[in-house]
C-alpha cells in the first residue's frame, strides 16, 4: 500500500510540474518582442539597447530585468528631458497593460549594456532574455548595430 501512494504522489508532482511549465509557456506566447537591436559601443561605454514588446494577454505584465551574455551588466533605464535638461535613470520596473505596447527606443525606456564583450560586433545577433514578474522569461536574438544604429 505504501508503494502505491509513492507513485501517486509521484505522478502528481509530475503533473504539477507539465502544468506549470505550460503556464509559463503559455505566458510566455502572449508576449511578442519585435524591432530588438543593441548599439555597437567600445565596451568602456555603456551601451543601449531597444525593442517593442506587446501583450498579447488579458492581463498586465510587469518587465522585471534582463540578462545577455554579450553584457556585463544589463539593466532597465529610462530617459528623460525636462526642462531641456536630460537624465537617464535605472528603474527595476516597467508594466505593459493588458493588449498593450511599449517600445524601448532611444529618448526613452531602453536597456543599458555595460561591459559589453566580443559577442556585441556589428553585423551580428546576441540572445537577450528578458524577464517578467512570475517568472516569465523570454529569450530574443538582438540585432548588433553600429554606433549610427545601421
Amino acid at each position: 500500500m505504501r508503494i502505491g501512494y509513492f507513485y501517486r504522489l509521484h505522478a502528481i508532482a509530475i503533473a504539477v510540474l507539465v502544468l506549470t511549465v505550460l503556464a509559463s509557456a503559455a505566458k510566455a506566447a502572449d508576449l511578442t518582442v519585435s524591432d530588438a537591436w543593441i548599439r555597437a559601443l567600445p565596451a568602456t561605454v555603456p551601451s543601449g539597447g531597444y525593442f517593442t514588446v506587446h501583450n498579447g494577454s488579458d492581463k498586465a505584465v510587469t518587465l522585471t530585468g534582463a540578462s545577455s551574455p554579450g553584457c556585463g551588466m544589463l539593466m532597465l533605464h529610462q530617459s528623460e528631458n525636462m526642462g531641456g535638461m536630460s537624465s537617464m535613470q535605472d528603474v527595476s520596473s516597467v508594466d505593459i497593460p493588458a493588449g498593450g505596447t511599449i517600445k524601448f527606443s532611444p529618448g526613452t525606456y531602453h536597456l543599458m549594456c555595460m561591459s559589453a564583450t566580443k559577442a556585441i560586433q556589428p553585423g551580428k545577433s546576441v540572445p537577450v532574455t528578458l524577464e517578467f514578474r512570475g517568472g516569465t522569461k523570454v529569450t530574443v536574438g538582438f540585432a548588433v548595430k553600429d554606433a549610427a544604429g545601421r
